[in-house]
C-alpha cells in the first residue's frame, strides 16, 4: 500500500465519522423531549409506604393525612437534569389540582442532596407544594427509588397505583389522576 493510498484512507474515514457525529448531533438536538416511563414496583397494590417527616418549608407532612386523596411522592434532587426540566410541570400540575374540591396532593422528597441546594431548587422553580428532607435516604429506601426522578401515585385507598422514573408531565399526571379518580368513583 502506497503512502498516498493511506492518506486517502484516513480522510475518507475521518470524513465519513464527521458525517456521522454531525448526523446524530442533529438527531439527538431534534428529537422530542422524553417522558417518564413507568415501571413495574413491588410496591404496586401495596399500603404506601409510611412517609412523613419535616419538609423545606418548615412544616410537617404525613402521607397517613392524605387518605381519602391522590398522592403524587417525586423523588427529585437539584443536580439532575430530568428533575430540572419536569420541576415547571409539577409546579403547574400542583396549582392546577389545588383549584380542585378534592385535588391530587404533590409531595416532592429529597433525594441525596443538600436543603441548601433544594431549597435554591424550590425556589428556582416556583414548587408550590410540601417537599420533604430526607437526610439518610430511609424514604428512598423504602419506596425502592434508586435514582431521580422516580414518582410513584398513590391512591384514595392508600394504595400504589403507578410508578414512573424519569421527567413526568402534567398531561402524563391528569391523564393518570383522572383515571384513578374515576376508578374511586370520583374520590
Amino acid at each position: 500500500m502506497s503512502r498516498s493510498f493511506s492518506v486517502r484512507i484516513v480522510a475518507v474515514t475521518a470524513a465519513i465519522l464527521g458525517i456521522l457525529v454531525i448526523a446524530l448531533i442533529v438527531l439527538l438536538a431534534t428529537r422530542t423531549s422524553s417522558q417518564a416511563t413507568s415501571f413495574t414496583s413491588p410496591l404496586l397494590g401495596r399500603i404506601a409506604p409510611e412517609t412523613a417527616g419535616s419538609t423545606l418549608q418548615g412544616s410537617s407532612f404525613d402521607l397517613a393525612q392524605e387518605r381519602g386523596r391522590v398522592v403524587v411522592v417525586n423523588f427529585f434532587a437539584s443536580w439532575c437534569p430530568p428533575c430540572q426540566s419536569e420541576a415547571p410541570q409539577l409546579a403547574a400540575f400542583s396549582y392546577d389540582q389545588s383549584k380542585l374540591a378534592n385535588g391530587a396532593q404533590l409531595v416532592g422528597v429529597v433525594f441525596n442532596d443538600s436543603n441548601q441546594a433544594a431549597r435554591q431548587f424550590v425556589t428556582s422553580y416556583g414548587v408550590n407544594y410540601p417537599v420533604l428532607v430526607d437526610p439518610q435516604g430511609s424514604l428512598a429506601n423504602r419506596w425502592g427509588a434508586a435514582s431521580p426522578p422516580t414518582t410513584f401515585i398513590v391512591g384514595p385507598n392508600g394504595r400504589v397505583a403507578k410508578a414512573y422514573v424519569g421527567p413526568l408531565t402534567a398531561k402524563q399526571l391528569d391523564h393518570d389522576v383522572s383515571l384513578l379518580m374515576a376508578a374511586n368513583g370520583g374520590t
